[in-house]
């Protein structure tokens, strides 16, 4: 079987889109990141959430159906034509936007904002400005959710991507309330043979 991914290069932005559209069914599975979201949901209880590298929309559509206020944000036309369709299905309200995340701005605030498995693919300086803004754009005694990968991921060597250094994303939140933070090896099942993603996320509470 050949690998579902190949070495690409952080300029080759569409290569997901380009993915999402020649795979049969779902690429995630329609996965939900439901023990992250839970305690955003036990937090904050209501609001309006962002969900920045959205994908297929199984967070966005998991929280609007909570009852929260959610704006989908990809780079992938594709993939943001899927979240509008299944939450038509579901007979949820999801906002959608499709943004290239390297150059997006957040103009409005958010009582939380997510981001799993998406900022990697930044270039290192790119990855400071967003962070800066995800942070400044979150109400008070709001949520953040960030899921990266660390250095010794199995794809490196195959994406040309910023891979996290060990505690490099706790420290971007050392002026907040961190509520769970940790580093762990995932097993990918999703998409090819099962390979191991080197994780780290974090859970943050805005003082």
């Amino acid at each position: 079987m050949k690998p579902i991914f190949q070495k690409i290069k952080m300029e080759d932005k569409y290569y997901f889109d380009k993915l999402y559209k020649k795979t049969k069914g779902s690429l995630w599975k329609g996965s939900v990141h439901k023990n992250y979201l839970d305690i955003l949901i036990q937090r904050i209880k209501k609001g309006k959430i962002l969900d920045l590298g959205a994908g297929e929309g199984g967070d966005a559509i998991y929280l609007a159906k909570k009852g929260f206020d959610v704006t989908a944000v990809d780079i992938s036309k594709f993939v943001i034509d899927g979240i509008k369709r299944l939450a038509k299905k579901e007979s949820v309200n999801v906002k959608t936007e499709i943004a290239d995340l390297e150059d997006y701005k957040i103009e409005k605030e958010y009582d939380g904002i997510i981001s799993f498995a998406t900022l990697h693919f930044l270039p290192k300086g790119k990855i400071d400005n967003i962070i800066k803004n995800i942070k400044e754009k979150t109400n008070k005694k709001g949520i953040n959710i960030i899921m990266v990968f660390r250095k010794g991921d199995s794809s490196e060597g195959k994406f040309d991507m910023y891979y996290f250094k060990n505690k490099e994303l706790k420290e971007y939140y050392k002026d907040w309330n961190i509520i769970e933070y940790k580093e762990y090896d995932d097993i990918d099942k999703c998409h090819g043979k099962p390979h191991i993603h080197k994780i780290a996320l974090i859970i943050a509470e805005k003082k």
